[in-house]
């Protein structure tokens, strides 16, 4: 049974994102506290998919206690990197990651800002039935880097003006592991964007145009859902009455 269902696109995202400071994601507390007052659970690895996680400290991240409070193993990279840099680090790490992954799909959630609320295998029904892709992204609310031909190109695609959740998010995707190891090595020969580069976003965004369609946006929030700069109720939270 689904936990968040979006009221806009009557959909069931399992993945919530919440990048920004408190202020610009008012809802984000209220849904990361009803999810964890939701029973534990013990789901055990998930048939044919792999979740990826990037955590340079040694303590675990909300992605991290959301997949041990359904009973879920992952992978997380990074750990007692001192000097992390998003642009250089997240890259070369999901490379290293993908080298040992052996599951037809993988997940990468980023570890402080966002979590799971429920079975993601309910992610490879919905990536094989709605996108014609290989990789899919998570849709956001503002460009970053805010750079002109990002917010151009996107704003044009196909699908963006049905959605405010039209911006390339690097927060959260999932893919097929075959185009995912080209994909993220071209990312890790790819210069990050002058404006901001520390940021692995910029990497991504840059990558987007040579990859459509392969690489899709999440625009209805049917895997993905974004609480960051969401200022009006747009969700449901469902009773979970878990038995696993």
């Amino acid at each position: 049974m689904p936990f968040f269902h979006n009221t806009t696109f009557d959909t069931d995202p399992v993945i919530v994102h919440g990048q920004g400071d408190d202020l610009t994601k008012p809802f984000f507390a209220e849904v990361r506290d009803a999810f964890f007052a939701t029973p534990a659970c013990t789901l055990g690895p998930r048939p044919d998919l792999t979740i990826l996680t990037w955590n340079s400290r040694e303590t675990p991240g909300l992605l991290e206690r959301s997949l041990d409070h359904l009973g879920i193993p992952y992978i997380v990279k990074g750990r007692g990197i001192a000097d992390w840099i998003n642009s250089r680090d997240k890259p070369r790490l999901t490379v290293d990651a993908l080298t040992e992954i052996d599951t037809p799909y993988v997940m990468g959630i980023d570890s402080f800002d966002a979590f799971v609320t429920g079975d993601p295998l309910r992610l490879i029904a919905d990536f094989e039935m709605h996108f014609d892709a290989d990789l899919v992204f998570n849709g956001g609310k503002v460009n970053w880097p805010n750079v002109t031909e990002f917010k151009r190109f996107e704003d044009a695609l196909p699908g963006a003006q049905e959605s405010e959740f039209r911006y390339l998010n690097g927060g959260a995707w999932i893919g097929r592991l075959d185009f995912c190891r080209r994909f993220f090595a071209e990312a890790c020969a790819t210069a990050p964007a002058a404006l901001h580069p520390e940021s692995e976003q910029g990497i991504l965004k840059q990558l987007l145009p040579r990859h459509i369609p392969r690489v899709q946006i999440d625009y209805r929030c049917r895997m993905f859902q974004t609480l960051g700069y969401v200022f009006r109720r747009n969700f449901q939270l469902l009773s979970v009455d878990r038995n696993c």
